[in-house]
């Protein structure tokens, strides 16, 4: 993906560089953590990413990069994400996702059929609905998402 470089604050206030690292792909779901806190954050901190699995619990906010191949259907083999098993790819998280496309294509598809199709540069936001991603594309998409952790309130309204 790229570099991952955090800026925070020393002792006595100044600015300093306490992360300049290659980021390493978690999984071969292609996610690369990037930033994460799972409670308030507290400034400045030392810009370290803890190990994580999942999703954020509520009121964490985690930063990823995420790729999608050619041809694949997104989140469909990586463990982390409940899948339906009658739907392939298809999921739901208790959790806000802002997804912005940086490189590619990317089709978002809904459990009505409805399809949108995400160009570089378009941003989506996922309200914990069930929904699978394509990349019906002959390009890697690659996407920022920041993945803030909600509760899940079953309530339907209209």
């Amino acid at each position: 993906m790229g570099f991952r470089r955090v800026i925070a604050v020393e002792r006595k206030g100044a600015a300093v560089l306490v992360a300049d690292e290659q980021i390493e792909r978690l999984d071969a779901a292609g996610i690369d953590p990037i930033w994460r806190t799972d409670s308030d954050p507290e400034v400045p901190n030392s810009g370290e990413v803890p190990d994580a699995v999942g999703f954020p619990d509520p009121g964490g906010v985690w930063v990823i990069g995420w790729v999608l191949e050619p041809g694949r259907i997104g989140d469909s083999d990586n463990g982390i994400v409940v899948m339906d098993d009658e739907d392939p790819g298809f999921h739901r998280t208790d959790s806000v996702d802002v997804h912005v496309l940086l490189e590619g294509s990317l089709v978002l598809e809904l459990d009505d059929g409805v399809e949108i199709e995400l160009n570089p540069g378009d941003t989506v936001v996922i309200n914990g609905n069930r929904h699978r991603w394509h990349n019906r594309g002959e390009r890697t998409a690659r996407a920022i998402v920041t993945i803030c952790g909600a509760s899940r309130n079953d309530r339907q309204e209209n």
